[in-house]
C-alpha cells in the first residue's frame, strides 16, 4: 500500500530506529522507484519519494533486443534514482526487471552497464517471483484494511508487455503463470489499425482468446475473487468510479466496464482521448485492460472485479520489512501447497505424494547429526518429495527424467533459480542412476549445491523405497545410527518387500553418508 508522495527534494537522515531503502522496477513503459522509510518494527512504512521515468522498452518484443538509445535512457533514469537514494542515505537497494528484459536477448548488456557504472544490480526476475511479489503486496493491502478474501482468488497484473497471473488459495500462492498479453504489446501488434474503426473490435476479439487461455491454464476449481491491477486498470477505475479511494481495494462493476467499452468502440482516437481525459495513446492503452477484464469476468460468471491500488514496488518493499525473509521466499507450508497443486495438475496421487514427503522429512529430522542441514534444505526436500513422481503424467518409463524437466519448465514461486534446479535434480535422482560426470544439469550446479542435492536425493530414495505398493502402509519410522548402519525401525512385521526395495535404493545413501541402511521390523509381542 503506497502513500502520497511527500515531495521532499533534499535528503534527510531517517528517524532513530528506522532506515531508508530503495526499490526499483524496470518495466515495459517506464522505470519506477520508491525510496521508503522502513520502521524497526511493524509494517507501517512511508514513501519518501515516488520516482517515475517514462521509457519505452517495446523494442524488446518487437525486435527481440534493446536498442542503444533505450539502454542509455535506462542508465540515465537509474543515475537520477541513485542520486536521490544517496540523499536519503539509502543502504539497502533492490532493482528488478520484468517481461521486457526477460525477452530481450541483450538484456545482460544493460545489467552489466548498470553494475559497472552505478553499482546497481538489476535482477531480471522470472514470472513466479513477480507473482509472489504482487501477492505479497496484496496481502499487506488487505491486512492494513482489515479485509479478507475467502475462497480462491485470481490475482492478475496486466503489464505493458505481459500479464502476470497468480492463484491464491487460503492465503497461499499455489499457482503462477504468465500470458503474452500486455497493453503496450497489443498497441504495437495492432498499430496498423490504430486509426481504424476495426481497432477496438479486433482488440476485443483478441482479449477474449487471451482470457480463455488464461483460465484454461489454471487448476480446476471455482474462482471466488477476481483481482486485477495495473496503471491502466487503476486509470479505468478512476474514470468509472471517481469516488474510488487511492490506497484501497475497490470493486468495479463489469457492466460499467462493458458499457464504457461499447461507447469507446465507435469513437475516433481523438474523441476517445477527450472522453478519457488523456492523449490518444493513453486512451488506446485502456482498451486492452478493459476488454480483458470484462472477458475474464464473463468466463468465471463474476459481476465485479476488485482493483487494488498497489504496484510491484509495494511487493518489493514488503520484502524489506522487519521479519521478512527477503526475495524468492515462501514458507515450507506455502511450498507444500504449491507442490500439492503441481501433483494435482499432473494427475498424481496426493496420498502417496504427501506420505513420501512425510517419510522423507522424518528421515531428514532424525539424521540431522549426519547431514547438518537446516530448515531451507528441509523445505527443498519436502517439496521435491511431493513432486518427484509428476513425470509419470508423461510416461512411466524414465519418469524421473520427465519429472526433472517438468519442474524446470513450470513456474514455481518461492524458489530461486538455483533452488529450482536443485529440486529438479533431487526429483531426477529419486530412482535409477546416481549423478554421473556426463549429467550436465547436475554438474552445472555449484559444488556446494551438488553436495546438498546428493544428500537430499539419497534421503528421498529411502522414503520412495518404503512405499513400493503406494498404499502408505508405512507412515512412521524411527532412525538410529548403530555400528556403521542406519537402522530404520518401522511399525510392521512383514517387511520383506520393503527390504527388497531398499536393497536397490539405499546405495546412494551408503555412498553419501557411509552407512549401510537396514529396515528393522516391529518385534513380535
Amino acid at each position: 500500500m503506497t502513500e502520497e508522495v511527500l515531495g521532499k527534494t533534499t535528503g534527510e537522515s531517517p528517524p532513530q530506529g528506522s532506515e531508508c531503502v530503495m526499490v526499483a522496477d524496470c518495466g515495459t513503459s517506464s522505470v519506477r522507484a520508491f525510496i521508503a522509510e522502513i520502521p524497526a518494527t511493524g509494517d507501517n512504512y512511508r514513501i519518501l519519494e515516488d520516482l517515475s521515468f517514462p521509457i519505452e522498452l517495446t523494442d524488446s518484443f518487437v525486435s527481440g533486443k534493446l536498442s542503444r538509445q533505450t539502454m542509455d535512457e535506462v542508465v540515465e533514469a537509474f543515475t537520477s534514482i541513485m542520486a536521490s537514494a544517496k540523499n536519503y542515505q539509502v543502504k539497502r537497494i533492490r532493482a528488478v526487471g520484468t517481461s521486457a528484459l526477460r525477452e530481450a536477448i541483450n538484456s545482460d548488456v544493460l545489467v552489466e552497464r548498470l553494475r559497472g557504472h552505478l553499482n546497481v544490480d538489476l535482477e531480471v526476475i522470472d514470472n513466479a517471483e513477480e507473482a509472489r511479489l504482487y501477492c505479497d503486496a496484496l496481502r499487506l493491502l488487505l491486512q492494513r484494511g482489515q479485509k479478507k478474501l475467502s475462497g480462491r482468488t485470481l490475482m492478475i497484473d496486466l503489464g505493458g508487455g505481459a500479464t502476470c497471473i497468480g492463484l491464491i488459495h487460503k492465503g497461499k500462492l499455489i499457482h503462477s503463470v504468465d500470458e503474452h498479453y500486455g497493453s503496450v504489446r497489443i498497441l504495437e501488434q495492432f498499430q496498423a489499425l490504430r486509426d481504424s474503426s476495426e481497432f477496438a473490435t479486433t482488440i476485443d476479439r483478441y482479449a477474449m482468446g487471451a482470457a480463455r487461455m488464461i483460465l484454461q491454464r489454471l487448476p480446476e476449481g471455482e474462482i471466488n475473487n477476481l483481482v486485477i491491477t495495473s496503471g491502466d486498470v487503476r486509470k479505468l477505475c478512476s474514470l468509472l468510479r471517481p469516488q474510488a479511494k487511492k490506497g484501497s481495494i475497490e470493486p468495479l462493476a463489469v457492466k460499467d466496464v462493458s458499457a464504457w467499452y461499447e461507447r469507446m468502440q465507435s469513437l475516433t482516437p481523438s474523441e476517445r482521448a477527450k472522453a478519457c481525459g488523456t492523449d490518444a495513446r493513453g486512451a488506446a492503452l485502456l482498451l486492452p485492460a478493459a476488454s480483458l477484464l470484462r472477458h475474464l469476468s464473463k468466463e468465471i460468471a463474476s459481476g465485479r472485479v476488485l482493483v487494488p491500488y498497489l504496484t510491484l514496488r509495494d511487493g518489493l518493499i514488503a520484502d524489506q520489512l522487519p521479519g521478512s525473509h527477503g526475495s524468492y521466499y515462501l514458507s515450507s507450508a506455502d511450498l507444500q501447497a504449491e507442490g500439492s497443486q503441481l501433483v494435482a495438475r499432473y494427475g498424481g496421487d496426493q496420498a502417496y505424494a504427501h506420505n513420501t514427503a512425510s517419510l522423507a522429512t522424518q528421515i531428514f529430522d532424525q539424521t540431522a547429526t549426519l547431514h547438518g542441514m537446516g530448515e531451507r534444505e528441509r523445505a527443498l526436500l519436502e517439496f521435491s518429495a511431493l513432486v518427484h513422481d509428476i513425470g509419470s503424467y508423461i510416461n512411466v518409463r524414465n519418469r524421473h527424467k520427465h519429472s526433472m524437466y517438468l519442474i524446470q519448465s513450470v513456474d514455481i514461486a518461492g524458489l530461486t533459480v538455483i533452488e529450482k534446479e536443485m529440486v529438479a535434480n533431487i526429483a531426477r535422482y529419486h530412482r535409477k542412476s546416481q549423478p554421473e560426470p556426463h549429467h550436465t544439469e547436475f554438474q552445472s550446479l555449484p559444488r556446494a549445491k551438488r553436495v546438498v542435492v546428493s544428500h537430499l536425493a539419497a534421503i528421498l530414495r529411502l522414503a520412495y523405497g518404503l512405499d513400493v505398493e503406494r498404499t502408505q502402509r508405512i507412515k512412521k519410522l524411527r532412525c538410529e545410527v548403530n555400528k556403521g548402519r542406519l537402522l530404520m525401525h518401522v511399525d510392521r512385521r512383514q517387511i520383506a518387500l520393503e527390504r527388497w526395495s531398499l536393497d536397490n535404493k539405499a546405495g546412494m545413501f551408503a555412498d553419501v553418508f557411509g552407512l549401510q541402511v537396514v529396515v528393522v521390523a516391529r518385534e513380535e509381542s
